[in-house]
């Protein structure tokens, strides 16, 4: 059992370092000028599979304690709601700044990403952040410890 915890520490330790990375070392700032291409892509390709299993392996673990530990899993969803209220609340607010910083959109001329559309070496942050490592993390927990709600008799 212990060995099956320490893969998705593992999983979830590698995935964020992978955000991380795209986030802080292959996202270009605002205030630079990048014309060598989207070097994050390369890491983004390597990084989805990690993904794929690090949300695998936590929808699993939450699946597994919401059937053993003593849980009232009549509070998760409230909870849940709360939390990713939260973090799209600070997503938002991340992608804002960041188009501001920009100078706008890309269909803006006046825009530091005029033409290049919505995924380049300027707006890899958007996706692959502190922020949306934990939604997605936060919602394949809460989809594994909800999904053990019906099978449970101490509702």
């Amino acid at each position: 059992m212990a060995g099956k915890y320490r893969l998705c520490a593992a999983s979830l330790l590698i995935t964020f370092t992978g955000f991380y990375m795209v986030e802080h070392l292959f996202t270009i700032r605002p205030e630079r000028i990048s014309g060598n291409g989207n070097l994050g892509l390369l890491v983004i390709m390597i990084l989805l599979p990690f993904l794929a299993a690090s949300l695998v392996l936590t929808f699993a673990s939450a699946r597994r304690i919401g059937k053993t530990a003593p849980l009232r899993l009549k509070f998760i969803l409230p909870v849940t709601v709360v939390v990713i209220a939260i973090l799209l609340g600070c997503i938002i607010h991340n992608v804002v700044e960041l188009i501001y910083a920009l100078g706008g959109t890309p269909d803006n001329p006046e825009s530091r990403i005029y033409r290049y559309g919505w995924f380049n070496q300027y707006t890899n942050s958007f996706y692959f952040n502190t922020y949306t490592f934990l939604l997605v993390h936060t919602l394949s927990c809460s989809a594994g410890l909800l999904s053990v709600i019906g099978k449970r008799e101490d509702l």
